[in-house]
């Protein structure tokens, strides 16, 4: 409950940073928030090109290029969301040294701030694939609906990277380097442009241990297959996130008091 307070307590503080990240982002382009919807549009663009045009893959071995643009855009979604995650986390702490040395700031807000504005942008896009259906196939099935219950339980994997990376940041500058490395790793090794049934089986295994697999697979159940997700499966997963994100805080609150001789 820990972490939940520290929200609590400072939640206008919070609700401002954020409010400011997310319209600040494209402050002074003349597109504005309208680049949200056309990166993910682009990327969806050039990976449908290369795979379902060009190498004519297809979803499951079966089905349109349509189908298959789809699929890949849902688990575009959540690996984007971790990827900028992974890009932003590692500097939090010492793109902002005013806040270290100059004032008295709660530095375990930043990556509150920084979870909250990739999760608006998810949801962005997850408006995006919705709009996408209606125009190919007609009225979304209702389970979309539930699409932001399924990032909610990711939400707190998000949190926790924050305050893990943005910690081991300050005291180890390679961090953000190792990031860019393992966000290339998983766009690949998490199954974005191939279902986990179409690996062998060992490799299902493998797969399933990746933190995105299951998110991305339960997003694709209620957007694209109209099913529920699996409620025991999303509270564990809530939970087990949760108990990470927590560790992670603990981790931070500890080395904070470092910080302002390393920044």
């Amino acid at each position: 409950m820990g972490m939940w307070r520290s929200l609590a307590r400072h939640r206008a503080l919070v609700a401002e940073l954020t409010r400011r990240e997310f319209s600040g982002r494209y402050q002074g382009s003349f597109g504005g928030v309208a680049w949200s919807f056309v990166q993910p549009l682009f990327l969806l663009a050039v990976y449908t090109l290369a795979f379902g045009v060009i190498l004519k893959a297809r979803w499951g071995f079966s089905g349109g290029t349509a189908d298959y643009a789809l699929m890949i855009f849902a688990g575009l979604v959540v690996f984007n969301a971790f990827s900028e995650c992974l890009a932003r986390a590692p500097v939090l702490v010492t793109a902002n040294p005013n806040f270290v040395k100059k004032i008295v700031f709660p530095l375990e807000l930043l990556p509150w701030v920084m979870a909250l504005t990739i999760l608006m942008h998810a949801l962005l896009a997850v408006c995006v694939w919705i709009a996408g259906y209606a125009l190919l196939y007609g009225v979304p099935k209702p389970t979309v609906l539930l699409a932001p219950l399924v990032l909610a339980c990711f939400f707190p994997v998000l949190l926790g990277m924050g305050w893990l990376l943005s910690a081991l940041g300050v005291l180890v500058r390679d961090i953000s380097h190792l990031t860019q490395l393992a966000s290339h790793a998983l766009l690949f090794l998490t199954p974005i442009f191939y279902g986990v049934e179409a690996a062998p089986a060992l490799l299902q295994n493998v797969l399933m241990l990746n933190p995105l697999t299951f998110v991305v697979e339960e997003l694709r159940l209620v957007l694209f297959y109209g099913q529920a997700p699996a409620w025991s499966a999303i509270a564990t997963y809530f939970a087990l996130s949760s108990a990470f994100a927590w560790a992670a805080l603990a981790l931070f609150r500890r080395m904070r008091h470092g910080f302002a001789d390393l920044v």
